[in-house]
């Protein structure tokens, strides 16, 4: 099962119409290995004292995955009768370099783990660590690589998309014919209160099955672990279908922050990854009235995939992103270039090829947009990475 059947088939399968036949209890094993080789120009590592340091290239094995992130899961059903269903998911990420967990710290043993209840008539609500509905909305229609299961090594609309997943979540979805609903409340574990570092939003998507166009969106909100700032995220995009092999999508992620929005453990995230994300200045991980860090990112990402033959797909994609910050080294501004080359050598086993290129400009730099502890960071103004590998589903 790839990532986008991952994401996408819990809700897809709430069909809201009565009369279909249920299926009968069942549990189910899938997961990627996914092995990839990247060359890098202008990494960055860290130095004695924590601080990075650029290094004129680098070869290594991709850590977690490279087209694919390698991970297992387990899910299941359970009929309880008039059209109800008992469901959960599990679901453990690993780094195929060495056996060991993602993240390296062990701190999420299972990346997924939700329990609840699938009604025939009612749709799906779920309870635990699960994907935030912005995240659903870009991989329902116009997130980069759908055919592929994103990119692991190179995905830059990530970071935008909050990081994907969030704790403590009570996640509703259903399905309207061809339109999906989303809705998420993530419970804040913030002192004093339930809304401190809580996360709420809505999507919607129009999702036709064989339809020349596909549409979806989504708001979402994320407040401070000890007070009321917020970080808000605004996207929508679509993807338009070009005959029979070819697909054309286009998508806006906005992300809109207060100064002192300088923590969230739900994500999770910790002072240095937010610094490291250029979420916040390292200064206001001590006192966050300093001004620091970003106030807007705007991002419009496109690309276009083509089935040059029932074997062999090609994908071209790009992403433009702008920064403006509380204080101006933090404005900035970034372009990314990215050519992928799938060939499947059977429905499960599949061969790719990857070449990425990033601009940066201002104070914007590529660590910002990937994390410290990611794939790629850099902290100069360009970078060329190449991946090959191979990946089997099961």
């Amino acid at each position: 099962m790839t990532r986008r059947a991952t994401l996408g088939a819990a809700v897809l399968a709430l069909p809201m119409c009565a009369g279909s036949a249920w299926a009968q209890s069942s549990l189910t094993l899938y997961g990627t290995v996914d092995a990839g080789l990247r060359y890098e120009t202008h990494a960055t590592d860290y130095g004695p004292d924590g601080a990075p340091v650029s290094i004129r290239s680098r070869l290594r094995m991709t850590k977690g995955g490279g087209m694919s992130e390698s991970f297992w899961g387990v899910k299941g059903t359970e009929d309880l009768g008039g059209g109800l269903q008992a469901i959960f998911q599990l679901e453990s990420h690993f780094d195929v370099r060495n056996g060991g967990p993602v993240p390296e710290d062990g701190s999420q043993n299972m990346q997924i783990a939700s329990v609840g209840l699938l009604s025939q008539s009612w749709g799906q609500l779920t309870f635990g660590r699960q994907y935030n509905v912005a995240m659903e909305a870009a991989s329902l229609a116009y997130g980069s690589n759908l055919w592929a299961d994103y990119f692991n090594a190179f995905k830059p609309e990530h970071t935008l998309l909050a990081a994907s997943k969030t704790n403590n979540m009570v996640h509703y979805g259903a399905q309207l014919g061809d339109v999906v609903l989303l809705a998420q409340y993530a419970i804040g574990e913030g002192e004093g209160s339930s809304r401190r570092g809580s996360q709420y939003g809505v999507g919607v998507a129009y999702v036709p099955e064989n339809g020349p166009v596909k549409l979806a969106g989504a708001v979402m909100r994320t407040k401070d672990d000890n007070s009321n700032a917020k970080f808000d995220i605004y996207t929508a995009g679509a993807q338009f279908r070009l005959g029979e092999s070819a697909t054309l999508q286009a998508g806006y992620i906005e992300n809109r922050r207060d100064n002192n929005f300088t923590s969230f453990a739900n994500g999770p995230f910790s002072a240095v990854d937010l610094a490291g994300l250029g979420i916040i200045s390292p200064a206001q991980t001590v006192d966050p009235s300093i001004p620091g860090g970003f106030s807007k990112r705007r991002m419009a990402l496109g690309g276009i995939t083509y089935k040059a033959t029932p074997w062999l797909t090609l994908a071209a994609n790009v992403w433009f992103t702008r920064q403006r910050g509380y204080t101006a080294d933090f404005d900035g501004q970034a372009s990314q270039y990215q050519f992928v080359a799938g060939y499947a050598l059977s429905k499960r086993t599949m061969l790719y090829a990857e070449i990425d290129h990033s601009v940066y400009r201002g104070g914007l730099v590529g660590a910002q947009l990937v994390g410290i502890n990611a794939q790629s960071p850099t902290v100069a103004r360009t970078q060329t990475g190449t991946t090959i590998g191979v990946r089997h589903t099961f």
